[in-house]
C-alpha cells in the first residue's frame, strides 16, 4: 500500500501543478476557477496536520491569490510524500481520529482517508477543467493515465 500511495500523491502533485502553472500562465482570473484551486489546497493542507495530530482546520472555502494556490499547493505535495515516505506499511491501516469542520468526531482507517484525498483532489480538477473550458481556453491535461505515461 506504502508505494501505491506515494506513486498516487506523485501522481496528484503533478495534477496539481499542472492545473496551478495553468492558472498562473494564463493569468485566470475566474473566481470559481481560483476558489475551487485554493479549496484543494486548503483542504490537502487541514488533511495533512489532521493526519499528524495536529489538527488545526483553516476554512477550506477562503480564496487565494494564483500565486499562493501554487507555492501551497507545491508545498503540500512535499510535506505529503515526505511523511508516506516515513511512515510503514501497518501505519496505513490505523485508525485516525479527527474532527471535520462542522466538529464531529470520526474515526476512519488512515488508508481509506489518504485515498479520499487523492480522490477529492481528482473530482475539483474536474470541475476546474470544466470551468476553464467554459472560458474558452484549453486546460491541460490531469489523468492518470497521462502521468502513468510519463512514470512508469
Amino acid at each position: 500500500m506504502k508505494e501505491y500511495l506515494i506513486r498516487f500523491f506523485t501522481f496528484n502533485n503533478w495534477a496539481n501543478k499542472a492545473v496551478a502553472d495553468f492558472i498562473s500562465t494564463h493569468e485566470i482570473k475566474d473566481e470559481q476557477v481560483l476558489l475551487l484551486a485554493s479549496h484543494l489546497a486548503h483542504a490537502q493542507r487541514n488533511w495533512y496536520f489532521r493526519v499528524i495530530g495536529q489538527q488545526n482546520d483553516v476554512p477550506i472555502w477562503t480564496p487565494l491569490p494564483p500565486s499562493s494556490i501554487a507555492s501551497q499547493l507545491a508545498e503540500n505535495g512535499e510535506l505529503w510524500l515526505s511523511h508516506l515516505n516515513m511512515m510503514q506499511e501497518p501505519d496505513f491501516h490505523t485508525k485516525l481520529a479527527y474532527k471535520n469542520m462542522a466538529g464531529d468526531p470520526y474515526l476512519d482507517n488512515l488508508g481509506d482517508v489518504l485515498t479520499h484525498l487523492v480522490n477529492h483532489s481528482t473530482y475539483h480538477r474536474g470541475q476546474i477543467i470544466y470551468l476553464l473550458r467554459g472560458l474558452g481556453v484549453t486546460p491541460p491535461g490531469t489523468d492518470f493515465i497521462l502521468f502513468a505515461r510519463q512514470s512508469p
